[in-house]
This record gives structure tokens, C-alpha cells and sequence, in this order.
């Protein structure tokens, strides 16, 4: 995938939020398991890591991966659970920092804001359970 992608697009264009979001779409919609209730198999997202971590190359690229992957749920009508479980297997997999998860969290950029309401509710428990580890390395190195 790198090897095509790197033959068809410039250097401006491997780097540009344009490619990033339609990496992310389309490796987010591979990794769907559509069942009642949706999943995602994160053993694909696993296998596909690498081609993210190379094109999610710093917190900006990040953001624009997360901001696709809230378009992706607003298209999909919000399924209950998937954004959670892609934020799990995303932040375990090293694909988003926790600098980017807080930033999209509380972004307000007027053109990212559709569906970031329904968003941000379904992964309360993720936000919640990123501060409590955060609070307890904190507590671990002091």
C-alpha cells in the first residue's frame, strides 16, 4: 500500500489532511465487522498500523485521522459502541497519542462539528478511563 501510494502522489500530496482522511476512511470501513451490534476486528487494524503510523506522522495528522473517523460514524449513523472500540484498538496499537485524542476532544473548529456531540458521548468511558491511567502514572512516578 505505502509502495502505491508513495509511485502516485508527490510529497505535498503524501502529506496533505486530504490523503490522511481517506487512509483513515478507508482502513476504519475495512476493519468494520457489520453485525448487530457493528465491531471492529482489531486484528485488521493491527495488520494495518504501520501504513497508519507512517502517514499519521505528528498531532495534526492525528486530528485529521480522528476528525475522518467522526465523518465516517456521522455516515454511518452513529452505530452505539465502534467509535469506543476504534479508539481502543487505535490508542493500543500506538496509530493516536493521547495529545491528539484530548485535542480532538475539545476542538471547536466550526467545520469539524457534525455528529461531534453523539461522538463525544459514546466515548466518555474512553476519555475517562485515559485520565484515571494518565492519573495513575502520575501517582506511579512520584
Amino acid at each position: 500500500m505505502c509502495l502505491c501510494v508513495q509511485a502516485n502522489l508527490d510529497e505535498q500530496q503524501m502529506s496533505s489532511n486530504m490523503l490522511v482522511r481517506a487512509l483513515m476512511t478507508c482502513i476504519c470501513q475495512s476493519a468494520i465487522i457489520y453485525e448487530t451490534p457493528n465491531k471492529v476486528d482489531a486484528a485488521k487494524i493491527s495488520k494495518r498500523a504501520k501504513v497508519l503510523q507512517k502517514y499519521l506522522s505528528d498531532d495534526k495528522k492525528e486530528l485529521q485521522a480522528l476528525y475522518a473517523l467522526q465523518a465516517l460514524m456521522v455516515e454511518l449513523e452513529q452505530p452505539a459502541n465502534l467509535l469506543r472500540m476504534f479508539f481502543d484498538s487505535l490508542y493500543d496499537e500506538d496509530v493516536i497519542k493521547e495529545e491528539a485524542f484530548y485535542k480532538w476532544e475539545s476542538s471547536k473548529d466550526p467545520a469539524e462539528q457534525q455528529g461531534k456531540g453523539v461522538a463525544l458521548k459514546s466515548v466518555t468511558a474512553f476519555f475517562t478511563w485515559l485520565r484515571e491511567a494518565e492519573d495513575e502514572d502520575e501517582s506511579d512516578n512520584s
